[in-house]
């Protein structure tokens, strides 16, 4: 027990340790200050989920389905706690850096595994309580549910569900993780390809659960949705029995129905526990053995452009690493992937002829091809040039090797000229393909592909340069792991916030110029936005190359 207790401390003491400073000295309260800024600009969509929820605890008595919708709520709650839960176990228990030194020291495996589970559990105690106070809450608050057992420790018992089933997914997917480690370019193709899938099977069943375009009465909606609940509620017990000793009743029949939860929530996780514990001890020494090298290959040299090394290195070394390719090619997914779906949602409306203006949605297109293409342009931003993770870890994912820029004979300028440029070829590749989508699934004018093709080129070199000059200037270095080093990256959260900037701009500017209802007047608003965009372009490339040297050298690992 006393081997537990001090491990757990050490862990849970080494995941939460705030470090006031970094290498430099510099605090880290500007970062802390952003994401609070963040925080509170959610709070607003949290806030209306939250009264969503209310108005749907009222209606809820009303179809006397309380205890289905709230069914419902738990597992949607227990959903989203299982997405980010299951990232944990792995990188937690069975990818942990700590697993080789744990490993030697005079203490069960089975304690250094019960130790990680419980941190699992902590972790996902604290997200699905966050959860639960903007879903369940609200929900029984509207349903007007007296306050009972099942309120007070359904926050505790919440996340063992999701924990089970974690750690039961985590198994096959560790042993497939584990047979794609140290298989290169290979394993990073089948990483990008297995998310690409499993974005468009996430879109495809949100696109499928959407409202069709029959009016319904009301009443209606809420009987189906009652009934789906309820449903829903027969498949999930132990919820179901939670909800049950929320909604009134007797002490004694809502203290049955906690117990029934809690045993049946109890027995899955002793299940987990003993699964994932053999699988524990049997397969991170293997994890842990180190790959043979082939010592006797022979290796090739030749000269090149120093530029064009640059970049060859930092390709070969995203794709040589599965969540790094993941991670600095997520953009090519997301935003093509988001073009797909759009476009196959509204490819059944494309054709159809509105009454009330004579012309089918493609010949609407193609008498504002300015208007197209600004939204083209606006969700190429949005989706491609904010999540270009190639530029936003340019310095960061160097991790330990950072000082190697310092020593090689190498100017710092073709240094940010080459990783700027790299982000701007992943830019363009990203931007193509959307644009190629949106032409031939959702038949958008030649013109206005043209025009978004020529304004994003030059919006994504103003956004290549200055994420990486963000980046340049509070790398996060030092880092174990690949997750843990380009996560919570702070030139991330900027790039989102000058996204926003950027569409603020361009919607901004295009209201003022369409106030002139003249024609050519758009296209005048075109070429404006391309000479701001250059202008911008040399300013931050100018920006990035004085303050390289001066940024490089004074960073340290």
């Amino acid at each position: 027990m006393k081997d537990f207790s001090l491990l757990f401390s050490a862990l849970f003491k080494n995941s939460f340790r705030f470090d006031a400073t970094k290498a430099k000295g510099q605090k880290k309260w500007t970062m802390i200050l952003l994401y609070g800024f963040v925080a509170l600009c959610c709070l607003p969509m949290l806030a209306l989920v939250a009264y969503m929820l209310y108005e749907l605890g009222i209606l809820a008595v009303q179809a006397d389905a309380t205890v289905g919708f709230l069914t419902c709520i738990f597992g949607v709650t227990q959903v989203i706690t299982l997405m980010f839960g299951l990232a944990t176990v792995l990188n937690t228990i069975y990818f942990s850096k700590d697993n080789e030194m744990l490993l030697a020291y005079p203490i069960k495996p089975q304690t250094i595994f019960a130790v990680k589970l419980l941190f699992v559990y902590m972790i996902e105690l604290i997200s699905s309580f966050a959860l639960s106070v903007f879903t369940v809450i609200p929900f029984a608050i509207g349903a007007q549910l007296p306050f009972s057992i099942g309120l007070v420790f359904s926050f505790f018992i919440l996340p063992i569900l999701p924990l089970f089933l974690a750690t039961i997914l985590a198994i096959p997917l560790m042993y497939g993780m584990s047979f794609l480690k140290n298989k290169g370019v290979f394993s990073s193709i089948i990483y990008v390809l297995f998310a690409t899938v499993l974005f468009v099977a996430y879109f495809m069943v949100i696109n499928s659960l959407s409202m069709s375009e029959e009016s319904v009465d009301m009443a209606q909606i809420l009987i189906a949705l009652a009934d789906q609940a309820n449903a829903i509620a027969n498949v999930l017990l132990p919820d179901k029995f939670l909800a049950l000793s929320m909604v009134g009743g007797s002490f004694g029949s809502a203290t049955l129905n906690f117990a029934y939860a809690l045993l049946c929530d109890v027995a899955l996780f002793a299940f987990a526990y003993f699964i994932s514990s053999f699988v524990y001890r049997r397969s991170v020494s293997k994890q842990l053995e180190t790959p043979k090298s082939n010592a006797n290959k022979k290796q090739k040299y030749e000269t090149t452009n120093k530029i064009f090394a640059i970049i060859k290195k930092d390709f070969f070394e995203i794709i040589r690493y599965p969540a790094l390719a993941f991670y600095c090619l997520f953009e090519i997914i997301i935003g093509p992937v988001f073009m797909l779906i759009i476009g196959l949602n509204m490819s059944s409306m494309l054709q159809v002829e509105i009454q009330e203006v004579g012309m089918s949605f493609v010949d609407i297109m193609a008498q504002v091809p300015d208007l197209v293409a600004l939204v083209l342009i606006c969700i190429t931003c949005f989706m491609v040039f904010s999540t270009n993770y190639t530029a936003t870890t340019a310095f960061t994912r160097e991790n330990r090797n950072f000082y190697l820029l310092k020593v090689l004979p190498i100017d710092y300028q073709k240094v940010v000229d080459a990783k700027a440029l790299l982000a701007f070829i992943v830019n363009e590749i990203g931007v193509v393909v959307m644009l190629v989508l949106a032409y031939f699934i959702m038949h958008v004018p030649v013109l206005s592909v043209l025009i978004s093709l020529v304004v994003c080129s030059i919006i994504g070199l103003v956004f290549a340069y200055l994420q990486v000059y963000l980046d340049m200037r509070s790398p996060k270095l030092n880092w174990d792991n690949i997750s843990a080093g380009l996560k919570n990256n702070p030139s991330s959260l900027f790039s989102l916030l000058l996204a926003v900037a950027v569409l603020a701009i361009l919607i901004g500017l295009f209201v003022l110029f369409s106030l002139a209802q003249i024609a050519i007047i758009m296209y005048i608003y075109f070429v404006v936005i391309c000479l701001i965009s250059l202008v911008a372009f040399f300013a931050a490339r100018n920006v990035a190359i004085k303050n390289a040297h001066y940024l490089i050298e004074n960073t340290n690992i």
